[in-house]
């Protein structure tokens, strides 16, 4: 039906403008006087046009049913557009909202700029809710930016989750292995971490995070800021929240469900990133442990009373041959690198 033919038809008052509508959907009423029936047969005379409308009306409701908006809310929206240029011609757009025939064509136009923008009201959110990953495999991963301006240093075996776009409250990402993370400051959106049954939860701040699977743990170490730590899984009175601020070690056990806070003594917590290694009177089997995170390789002691041997040395990115010879030199004894496992045996 012709929006020129309602605007022109003066025959048709206000007041007859709901005999209309509940015609057009076969709704009867005594309430109706002669002279209100013979104008309403009359607008409604036209065969065409009142199928044309009845259509319309069949697709509004079927467009709401299958999307499920509301026909209330939609004509809110549509009439607070209206509203907002009432300043240009306020008598007329008042008469025409009031008619419900008006109200069915602003729902449809409603729906059609709903269609055409579909894009912001569907696809947007899928995007911002669609997660990407990046791993690790076999190598370290320096340095990553997250969508934030976060930077993440991925450990290897190491897989992180994050979406495309970070939601309008929190930035959440999630970490199966080991990373570093330098989170970009913001107060109103705090970074979250969801690592196995730990969450970490920071504003701003660079800290370590290892829950690799196999260890049945997760474990925080801070470098800057402040971090908390909280057990998802704690249905009892015990402890499930730690503060940890720079120095700080938080680490969750499984098999006791327990969150632990302890003062950071590992100085090689970031060699795996850094490969800066510092041993003080440190025990060879704890060196060939630091060095098999670091360089991904298998290294076997001979001997096992070789492993009280004490190391005091400090290496700042040096290669692991380099760090070897040291050892030969520093204790006797040789190393040697059999079917890719180095084997380190006291000399005869």
């Amino acid at each position: 039906m012709s929006y020129n033919r309602m605007r022109t038809n003066h025959n048709i008052e206000d007041k007859d403008w709901e005999l209309i509508a509940k015609s057009i959907y076969d709704e009867k009423t005594e309430l109706a006087t002669d002279e209100q029936f013979d104008a309403v047969q009359n607008f409604l005379q036209d065969k065409k046009e009142m199928d044309q409308l009845l259509n319309l009306t069949e697709k509004v409701d079927l467009f709401f049913d299958l999307k499920k908006y509301s026909a209330q809310d939609a004509w809110e929206k549509v009439e607070s557009r209206i509203h907002s240029q009432a300043l240009v011609q306020p008598t007329k757009f008042r008469k025409l909202i009031t008619n419900p025939i008006f109200r069915i064509a602003a729902a449809v136009l409603f729906a059609a700029l709903l269609l055409v923008s579909g894009y912001e009201v569907v696809y947007k959110p899928a995007a911002r809710s669609q997660l990407l990953e990046i791993s690790a495999t076999n190598q370290v991963l320096n340095t990553f930016t997250l969508p934030d301006g976060t930077l993440v240093s991925l450990n290897s075996d190491t897989k992180l989750k994050y979406p495309k776009k970070f939601g309008r409250n929190t930035r959440e990402v999630t970490i199966e292995g080991e990373a570093f993370f330098e989170v970009k400051p913001d107060k109103n959106k705090p970074f979250i971490i969801h690592a196995g049954k730990a969450q970490i939860k920071v504003l701003g701040t660079s800290f370590n995070v290892s829950a690799y699977p196999e260890t049945k743990q997760v474990e925080v170490i801070v470098e800057t800021g402040k971090v908390q730590v909280l057990n998802k899984t704690t249905e009892t009175l015990q402890t499930n929240e730690l503060i940890l601020t720079p120095g700080d070690k938080g680490t969750l056990v499984y098999s006791s469900n327990s969150l632990l806070k302890t003062t950071n003594q590992n100085p090689n917590f970031l060699a795996w990133k850094t490969h800066n290694l510092t041993f003080k009177a440190t025990s060879l089997a704890e060196v060939i442990g630091n060095l098999e995170k670091v360089y991904k390789v298998n290294i076997r002691l001979a001997d096992s009373r070789l492993n009280g041997l004490l190391l005091t040395a400090q290496f700042n990115d040096y290669s692991l041959d380099f760090i070897l010879k040291v050892i030969e030199t520093t204790f006797q004894i040789d190393a040697q690198k059999v079917n890719g496992q180095y084997i380190l045996k006291a000399r005869s």
